[in-house]
């Protein structure tokens, strides 16, 4: 998993928790001491979170910091969903559903895809 998607994810459980809460960007933002644009940033996870300010959120939402981390199994290199043990049998739907509930990635867009040849248009 890439830091962009860890940060994205961390400010996903940030705002659901939030949301959860029924508590403003501006009102949690002030009990965790940031501004609600940089609490806007790291819900969006375009602002990395420092890990004071991650103790600071998780005890404004009445959390732990780990629950605010993504689970170890989302943590899975995205290249790994390719080599995923599925059972046989499974049609392209099937098996991205299971690759993204165990990766957070589509089994398709990890497999390396064969270059065909394109078709000509004939008029």
């Amino acid at each position: 998993m890439s830091s962009d998607r860890i940060y994205q994810q961390i400010g996903v459980a940030i705002r659901v928790r939030r949301k959860k809460q029924s508590l403003t960007q501006h009102q949690l933002a002030a009990q965790v001491g940031v501004s609600r644009a940089a609490l806007a940033n790291i819900e969006t996870g375009r602002q990395r979170v420092f890990v004071h300010q991650l103790y600071a959120l998780a005890a404004a939402l009445q959390m732990t910091p780990h629950e605010l981390l993504p689970l170890a199994a989302k943590m899975i290199p995205l290249s790994a969903s390719a080599h995923l043990p599925l059972p046989e049998g499974l049609n392209p739907e099937q098996r991205n559903q299971i690759a993204h509930l165990v990766t957070g990635t589509d089994f398709d867009a990890t497999r390396k895809t064969e270059k065909r040849p394109r078709r000509r248009e004939t008029s």
